[in-house]
């Protein structure tokens, strides 16, 4: 199946709907295992509460603990953090996942590229590439290493990511 991502963001408003629930979903989940948790760490409690209630109210805990480990292992792409709900990345966003991914392919390493030549290749400044790779780490398009050089993995699905509009070089 090949997606593309649609050319009006409001076209996609199920997925929205759908990412946005997720997302509320989890912090209730989040919010009632601390809650349990807090009154579970209430000694006065556990000596006035039977035991038959108490040890289900462990396992609920337990239970909702597995469930939230699962679900962020199955979705480590976090939320992004400027108000982008969609999985698409704007044109230049494209632009630069295409060329990384290019370079990668065609470095005999499967390297990312460097920063340099993210510059040379696009004609910006130090400053402006960093920030691009900031926004797509933020928009969970990119996973880097902190402290380690070229360390770029690309994380999007590469149906998304549109061909090179220019030539490839490195």
């Amino acid at each position: 199946m090949n997606r593309t991502c649609p050319q009006h963001p409001e076209a996609d408003t199920q997925a929205l709907e759908l990412r946005q629930a997720t997302v509320d979903a989890l912090a209730l989940l989040h919010k009632v295992r601390d809650d349990l948790q807090t009154v579970l760490r209430e000694e006065y409690l556990r000596e006035e509460t039977p035991i038959e209630v108490w040890v289900p109210l462990e396992s609920a805990v337990e239970t909702i603990g597995a469930v939230l480990h699962r679900l962020d292992a199955a979705n480590p792409v976090q939320q992004p953090q400027f108000g982008h709900t969609t999985d698409c990345p704007t044109p230049r966003q494209g632009q630069f996942l295409a060329y990384i991914g290019e370079y990668m392919r065609q470095n005999a390493g499967g390297v990312a590229p460097t920063h340099a030549a993210l510059q040379r290749f696009f004609g910006l400044t130090p400053p402006s590439v960093n920030s691009m790779l900031i926004r797509l780490e933020q928009r969970g398009f990119i996973r880097r290493v902190p402290g380690v050089a070229r360390a770029i993995e690309l994380v999007i699905d590469p149906a998304l990511i549109p061909p090179l509009d220019q030539p490839f070089r490195f």
